[in-house]
């Protein structure tokens, strides 16, 4: 028996998933409360306080009999006063004292796995070894699937024990991004502060690594405007002062304080002999339909093709999965990379360049750099980055690359060494890179990934509703796993409202897919005179094949003009150019998705720009 209250339900039997349907939900408490107190005697009055929340029918001992009963057959649960065959070695549910009592291994419910981790995550954390405090803590955090016990309903005893979960959720997460911090990772963890401070504006904490963090990246008047805005906050919500930590903190970014830019602990002894660093985030979700993209990528970079310093460059419209296919490959060829396997995403947390010199840090920390080289400026931190790689056997990972400046002082110098980049422009790196690029998934891989995403979801046994979900996604695996991430956290929900569901994305003003920010994210990187046409373009009434011709009669500029600007948005994967007409010229098509993704932004930034 195996059960995990982390995110949705799941209950598996000896070598089986056990349905526990949500309508049976006084099952699935009587199931959850007795998990959690695994090797306790959970009294009779308590079970029945928690599943009629303190007003129990007269019939509530038989239903609560009914139950364990179900329990029982579902799981073969033996009880030892039973009088009947029990296994020796297999869980139990015994009736005891007034009450009933399960045990089941601690390693088979994925709470009880987690408490310890995050318990050693803070020992280590205490002992100043941040490495192993950063791992362990996000070996916990990896156990979590959604918020815990999320699709269960909750009575007095759950609603406490859901509050305690949150809580142990939300230490690991703070262990961890502390390691990071400590670790030197400060750039890596920006996004994340940056968005829990928004979200949090009262959360010093979260202010307060915050500042932290921009101070340690030259962003000293940034830190001090978090400053500014958290005391505002404060005085108007709680009618309080910062407290001394923060007001100290303030007072030490003013003063340019250097021991803000020294990380405690063992992290600041390494040296070029410790452990090669391994900066690669894990994939977030399967890979599905990009079988042989994987294998070009990872022979390039395993050295099966033969070429000396590989590069590849995987290029695609917002939403084609990039990323993911760039992350699955690194983490493939880690063993052809013995000194190190690096990761930067060349954007932060609000779509702002991230400056060579401070991924450089990142980078030459991890490698043992000391703090005085560490202080170097761009150019000879970037010298300092090849005269290590030259010899060495390293792995650079870029993401979210748009500009071949900011790229050109990332690149390692040794033959050895690979270089795996995502971009969001065409890039001319070197003439031997390799470039791989991505368009829409096949509309039976779409399929497969949705289905295989929520297997159990009742979405799947509509086929016509699970086709008209695929087919909205418009091939975009961005958009198929924000669908299956929300049928998991709505497994009641019909094929028709997670399609209206999608339809939103292309109608309502908030972006529920989260795919129509990465394109405004393309679009905004364009020239600011391609910008507005762009947009021009998305109308409405523009058909979906452009030609020169068409754009310069609809923009009122000249043919060449027109025919720039196309090839402009080729090459920001916006446009793919299909064959020449009869003049010679190519004709263009939007990339899938971006008319019905993006054309919501249209008339106002058009207006914008005018």
């Amino acid at each position: 028996m195996r059960v995990n209250l982390l995110g949705p339900l799941q209950a598996y039997g000896d070598d089986h998933c056990v349905d526990l349907a949500p309508a049976a939900q006084k099952v699935r408490q009587t199931l959850a409360l007795l998990v959690l107190n695994t090797g306790r005697v959970v009294r009779f009055e308590q079970l029945m306080d928690e599943l009629w929340d303190g007003d129990p029918p007269a019939s509530a001992h038989t239903a609560l009999q009914t139950y364990v009963y179900q329990l029982r057959k579902r799981f073969s649960l033996g009880n030892p006063r039973s009088g009947g065959a029990v296994r020796a070695a297999g869980p139990l549910l015994g009736t005891v004292d007034g009450g009933y009592q399960l045990s089941v291994p601690a390693d088979h419910v994925d709470v009880f796995r987690c408490e310890p981790l995050v318990a050693r995550a803070r020992a280590e954390f205490r002992d100043e070894d941040f490495a192993r405090a950063r791992d362990t803590a996000a070996a916990a955090l990896r156990l979590w699937r959604d918020d815990a016990l999320v699709d269960v309903r909750k009575g007095p005893a759950l609603r406490v024990e859901a509050v305690r979960l949150k809580e142990l959720r939300t230490s690991a997460h703070h262990l961890r991004i502390e390691a990071d911090l400590n670790l030197g990772r400060h750039h890596e963890v920006l996004g994340e502060l940056t968005s829990m401070a928004g979200r949090e504006p009262t959360d010093e904490w979260a202010q307060r690594n915050l500042m932290t963090a921009l101070y340690r990246l030259n962003r000293r008047a940034e830190a001090l405007q978090v400053y500014q805005r958290a005391r505002t906050r404060i005085a108007a919500d709680l009618g309080l002062d910062p407290s001394p930590e923060l007001q100290a903190l303030q007072t030490a970014v003013l003063t340019s304080d250097e021991r803000l830019l020294r990380p405690t602990g063992r992290s600041t002894a390494m040296t070029a002999d410790t452990r090669a660093p391994c900066h690669l985030p894990a994939p977030r979700e399967r890979l599905t339909g990009r079988a042989d993209e994987l294998v070009r990528v990872t022979a390039v970079l395993a050295g099966r093709t033969g070429t000396d310093r590989p590069v590849v460059i995987v290029g695609g419209a917002p939403g084609t999965g990039k990323s993911e296919l760039c992350l699955h490959a690194a983490h493939q060829v880690s063993c052809h990379y013995p000194d190190g396997r690096l990761y930067a995403r060349l954007r932060d947390g609000v779509d702002r360049p991230v400056r060579p010199a401070e991924t450089l840090r990142s980078f030459l920390r991890g490698l043992g750099a000391t703090e005085e080289q560490l202080r170097l400026g761009t150019t000879d931190l970037s010298l300092l980055f090849r005269s290590w790689t030259a010899d060495r056997r390293v792995l650079v990972v870029l993401d979210d690359v748009c500009d071949l400046r900011e790229l050109t002082p990332l690149l390692p110098s040794g033959s050895g060494c690979g270089v795996l980049i995502a971009s969001r422009r065409r890039l001319f790196v070197s003439s031997s890179a390799v470039h791989v690029e991505l368009a829409g998934l096949p509309f039976e891989d779409c399929l497969h990934l949705l289905g295989s995403a929520v297997p159990s979801h009742r979405t799947t046994r509509d086929p016509a509703g699970l086709r008209r979900l695929a087919g909205l996604c418009q091939g975009l695996p961005g958009a198929l796993f924000a669908v299956a991430a929300q049928l998991r956290r709505r497994p009641h929900w019909t094929a028709r409202q997670a399609a209206a569901w999608v339809l939103a994305s292309g109608s309502a003003d908030n972006d529920p897919l989260g795919i129509r920010a990465g394109f405004d994210r393309t679009l905004a990187m364009l020239p600011a005179a391609s910008r507005g046409p762009a947009y021009t373009l998305l109308s409405p009434g523009i058909p979906d094949r452009l030609t020169p011709a068409l754009v310069a009669a609809s923009l009122g500029i000249g043919d060449q003009q027109a025919e720039d600007l196309l090839e402009e948005l080729s090459e920001s994967y916006l446009l793919r150019a299909r064959r020449p007409c009869a003049n010679g010229r190519f004709s263009y098509e939007w990339e899938p998705g971006i008319r019905r993704f993006a054309a919501r932004q249209s008339e106002g930034s058009v207006m914008c720009s005018a």
